[in-house]
């Protein structure tokens, strides 16, 4: 409604803001992975472009270009070769703010839109969800608005523009960005899928998820996966209660976790008993994910590997599913335990053992013991970004990083226990669980893997949860539905996923004496579009068309065979019918002398009509 009341909005200052905004929406999406420093600098510079802007000041082209090198080269130097990304992202992300202070002409927001677009592509390095689409589809509106908003003002000289001409133009974007929806589809669907990467830029990372081995210091980053990993047909339990046991490791060489305890089966195992059913995604390699401690799976062919640890004997690509009874609120006592689960590496430090008996001094109890390391890890962050890398990661984390993911906090947990004599060992699975009311099960996603640490305390296992994590809210059924599609047919789409489709695909009979209303709909609806991308696009170029549907509009009809010059006698209005006639003798002059319109002859006819509209809109402000 604002709009409709607006008198002239300024071409420049709608560019501006425009691709100010747009500007944004990848630098929202980098915001947690770049430096506090990078982000005030970008926050700061976009202020003072804005004043800059108002006040017609602006920072010679050689300054922009030096302060550019100069943070290219800053980039350069912050390299390493863990972490090459991230200076990377930050020399670009203050690039970016500078150029808003600089000359603003067609090319430089052309390059705007550009770095823009880098950053946004940059961003899936760290996020690949759903809601990466709705970034990019209101980036590629706002970018089609801009351009188009350029190319008026570069083709009609006009400084300023009326708010029908801009609401026009985003339609005319809303048509483009729509129709580009099939193609782009299209186009995903039948290139090539590479099955590995074209290039390694040597930004070491990983994703969430189960994994048989757990390797510390070999990544600095990790990324959310929220592909589904099981969906678990039970009632619901207390969140506290929701540990899903995949594997168990027993000894750490300093930077791997592996297994060497090869059978053992519980003394007495206790507690509250739960069945449940379990479909499960071939994510887990070959392992049976299972709640909490479980007395038993029904499932033929599988394996008792480890202690509360199933497995199915041969590989599959399909869905499992098996009913499983386990225990929650759990008593386990073993007849004997190996003795591995107090060894340490050989390599530990004289500085850790010394941090741990600080850290526990004058305490004997085991229970003690564990509250002191708790209490002490606690003051530690949670974190999946710059994680230590280094071929001492436990040092690193203690005394340098003070963040990590859950390895780094079971790992130390572990170790300390160990070296206060308390026998101790790692479990890997997932925590948590969205829990869906309506279906009646808990939806388990890769980004819940999660390790923990089990204790031997008074001749029992007791499981402890050093890490602090944030546990995920439950999410709503449409959430639901919308990540497994995107996580189906975006994230998982391969090449393997791509030749299956290839070959399931035959070339359709058509019965034209059935005719397929689906297809039948499809070119009504391109018919359609068509149309309103050829009328938007004419629009501007035919004059006449404009000036007669903006009087009709106002209840001025034009009758069949009535000239302009007599119709414009009806008109009322002295100022309007001044314009009109102004406007009708410049398009009589041009088209009875069967001269060709140029570009000025347009833009003068246009303005006109523009003019117009504005006094219809000023008069029916004043009525209302």
């Amino acid at each position: 409604m604002l709009l409709q009341y607006t008198k002239k909005i300024k071409t420049q200052d709608l560019i501006f803001f425009l691709s100010l905004i747009t500007t944004v929406i990848p630098f929202i999406s980098i915001l947690p992975y770049i430096s506090i420093y990078v982000s005030g600098v970008f926050f700061i510079f976009t202020f003072i472009s804005i004043i800059f802007h108002f006040k017609k000041t602006l920072l010679p082209v050689w300054i922009i270009n030096v302060v550019s090198v100069a943070l290219i080269f800053q980039a350069l130097v912050n390299i390493s070769p863990e972490d090459i990304l991230t200076p990377a992202l930050e020399a670009l992300t203050l690039i970016l703010s500078i150029r808003f202070i600089g000359k603003k002409t067609s090319r430089e927001y052309f390059q705007i839109y550009l770095l823009s677009l880098l950053l946004l592509g940059a961003s899936t390095i760290f996020d690949i969800s759903w809601f990466f689409l709705i970034k990019v589809t209101i980036f590629l509106l706002l970018t089609i608005s801009s351009i188009l908003l350029l190319t008026y003002m570069k083709e009609t000289l006009q400084e300023t523009l009326s708010a029908q001409v801009f609401l026009n133009l985003i339609k005319f974007a809303f048509v483009i960005s729509f129709l580009s929806i099939p193609l782009s589809a299209l186009f995903f669907v039948i290139l090539p899928r590479a099955p590995n990467p074209l290039f390694d830029i040597g930004f070491a990372k990983a994703k969430t998820g189960f994994s048989s081995t757990v390797s510390l210091g070999s990544v600095v980053s990790i990324e959310e996966d929220r592909t589904v990993v099981m969906r678990v047909k039970m009632r619901e339990i207390p969140e506290k209660e929701l540990y899903w046991r995949v594997i168990t490791f027993d000894s750490f060489d300093g930077k791997n976790w592996f297994k060497t305890v090869k059978d053992g089966s519980p003394k007495m195992l206790s507690g509250d008993k739960i069945s449940y059913t379990v479909t499960l995604e071939s994510l887990t390699e070959q392992y049976l994910p299972t709640l909490d401690y479980p007395l038993n799976i029904y499932l033929p062919n599988i394996s008792y590997e480890y202690p509360g640890v199933f497995r199915i004997k041969f590989p599959s690509e399909k869905l499992i599913k098996y009913s499983a009874i386990s225990f929650i609120n759990f008593t386990l006592i073993e007849e004997d335990f190996s003795a591995v689960y107090l060894n340490l590496p050989q390599n530990i430090s004289k500085r850790f053992i010394k941090l741990t008996e600080e850290i526990t001094e004058g305490e004997v109890l085991p229970e003690e013991i564990v509250k002191k390391i708790l209490k002490f890890l606690s003051t530690y962050q949670y974190s999946l970004k710059n994680l230590p890398l280094s071929d001492n990661p436990i040092e690193e984390f203690l005394f340098i990083k003070k963040s990590g993911n859950c390895e780094y906090f079971a790992t130390v947990m572990a170790l300390m226990l160990r070296v206060k004599g308390i026998p101790s060992r790692v479990v890997g699975g997932f925590r948590g669980g969205s829990y869906n009311p309506f279906g009646g099960y808990y939806l388990i996603r890769a980004s819940d893997a999660h390790l923990w640490v089990e204790a031997w305390i008074e001749g029992r296992w007791v499981r402890f949860d050093p890490s602090g994590r944030p546990t995920r809210k439950s999410e709503s059924v449409v959430f639901n539905v919308l990540d497994y599609l995107w996580n189906t047919l975006v994230i998982n789409y391969d090449l393997k996923t791509q030749i299956k489709l290839a070959k399931s695909l035959t070339i359709p009979k058509f019965d034209f004496k059935k005719t397929n209303l689906f297809y039948f709909i499809g070119l009504i609806t391109v018919v359609i579009l068509s149309f309103q991308l050829y009328r938007l696009t004419k629009i501007r170029k035919d004059p006449l068309q404009r000036f007669v549907k903006e009087l009709n509009k106002h209840g001025l009809k034009i009758e069949k065979n009535q000239g302009l010059e007599e119709f414009l006698e009806k008109i009322e209005n002295i100022g309007l019918k001044e314009k009109a006639l102004e406007f009708v003798k410049a398009y009589e002059e041009i088209y009875f002398k069967d001269k060709k319109f140029t570009k000025y002859d347009l833009e003068k006819l246009n303005k006109i009509v523009d003019e117009i509209y504005e006094d219809f809109q000023s008069r029916r402000s004043k009525n209302q």
